[in-house]
């Protein structure tokens, strides 16, 4: 069997291979051992085929599949701290992406839901607890503004009060982290089973505590409708419904993830 050049497509497939199955153990051992038994053979079938070395090694790779096919379904060690600590790192990852869009993502909704619930607040006249919002006669504290615009101006884009000009950019970086995340996985380590974390243990640390603040932020929405104080409630109705949004899709995720898992396993039996 012909070795691979140090430097050839092969070796450096090995290698990366190599660090995508930290954390696997013997599992891991034994698939390295496989793939490049495998690929020295194809690689030597080229070269008897009349392929050079290094359009022979390409060719095995090719025929073989991706780092990240191959390695996907490698079990990960038990008792791996440090894998544990990689997947906590990047289940936190994940998890600060999904909350600054989740953040930032409901203040730029109640900002676009500003002007039809200020017309539905003037309309109603705020639900009977201030009559004739726009009645004569109306002083609005800016003249040059009408009464729409004034009371637009007074709601809550963002729960806790005030309207905060940073959410549209907290939105942003939160798909910019997850976007280098899925990006990042596909070409580096990340995509290792020592860096995932589990499916449902993920899936759980959204679900709860988003649903939650789900509860609590709809509720307190709610209430405000009955508190006189419509300037704030929809900014917590809208992360309340993200926030269930949220939990009910990493809900779905789990059970999903729970139901692969029970196939497969009687698959195999």
């Amino acid at each position: 069997m012909t070795a691979s050049a140090g430097d050839g497509p092969v070796e450096k497939y090995l290698d990366e291979m190599f660090d995508r199955l930290a954390g696997t153990g013997p599992a891991g051992r034994r698939m390295l051992a496989e793939a490049e038994s495998h690929l020295l053979a194809a690689v030597d079938d080229g070269r008897d085929r009349g392929l050079d070395a290094d359009a022979a090694e390409r060719e095995a790779i090719e025929r073989f599949g991706t780092v990240t096919d191959v390695v996907r379904d490698v079990p990960v060690a038990a008792r791996d701290v440090a894998g544990a600590l990689r997947r906590l790192l990047t289940g936190t990852w994940i998890a600060a992406g999904i909350v600054m869009i989740w953040w930032g993502g409901h203040g730029v909704l109640a900002w676009l839901l500003g002007w039809p619930w200020t017309k539905l607040l003037i309309a109603t006249d705020r639900f009977g607890s201030q009559p004739g919002m726009c009645g004569r006669p109306w002083v609005p504290s800016n003249p040059t503004v009408d009464c729409l615009t004034q009371h637009r101006e007074n709601l809550y884009v963002v729960i806790e009060g005030g309207d905060r000009d940073a959410y549209p950019f907290v939105a942003l970086a939160g798909l910019l982290l997850l976007a280098a995340w899925l990006l990042l996985r596909r070409g580096t380590v990340l995509g290792a089973k020592a860096w995932t974390p589990s499916p449902v243990a993920l899936g759980l640390g959204l679900a709860v505590p988003f649903g939650a603040a789900a509860l609590v932020l709809t509720a307190y929405g709610i209430s405000g409708l009955y508190w006189q104080a419509q300037a704030w409630t929809l900014s917590y109705l809208t992360a309340g419904l993200l926030a269930a949004a949220v939990s009910a899709a990493a809900a779905h995720h789990v059970r999903a993830s729970s139901t692969a898992r029970v196939g497969s396993r009687q698959t195999v039996g």
